[in-house]
């Protein structure tokens, strides 16, 4: 398994630098994954430091999530959930179907929680196959 996992990353990272496109075949023994270009976002915890009463941030957090169910509904958020309670300041991750890295950054800073400087992200372009869904 190891040296499947090696094999592939070896040939991703060919095809990476070769295509510009955002799908592409990779073939390894006798399978043959079709790959595509995701936008990978990793929130964070913000700088804003002012404290909101119970119902701001009720009021801030629903804002938050009718946004991300308006791009879910549009088939550009393609995945999005929190994290747990964790001491490295990890909010939620985001999977984008998007062209371009630009694009979901327009989309972030619409976000109403990155606007009240709640959440800071780091964007990250990501590969899957094509396909693959959570159990």
């Amino acid at each position: 398994m190891k040296q499947r996992t090696l094999f592939l990353m070896l040939a991703l990272s060919g095809t990476f630098a070769l295509q510009a496109q955002r799908t592409f075949d990779v073939t390894i023994a006798d399978s043959t994954y079709h790959m595509k270009q995701y936008w990978f976002v990793l929130y964070s915890t913000g700088v804003d430091t002012v404290v909101l009463d119970s119902t701001a941030s009720a009021t801030l957090l629903k804002a938050h999530l009718d946004h991300q169910d308006e791009q879910a509904a549009r088939g550009l958020l393609v995945m999005a959930g929190p994290y747990g309670k964790n001491e490295v300041g990890w909010r939620g991750l985001l999977l984008y179907d998007c062209d371009t890295r630009e694009e979901v950054e327009g989309y972030l800073r619409q976000d109403p929680m990155v606007r009240a400087k709640r959440l800071a992200y780091t964007i990250a372009p990501w590969y899957g196959a094509v396909g693959t869904k959570l159990p």
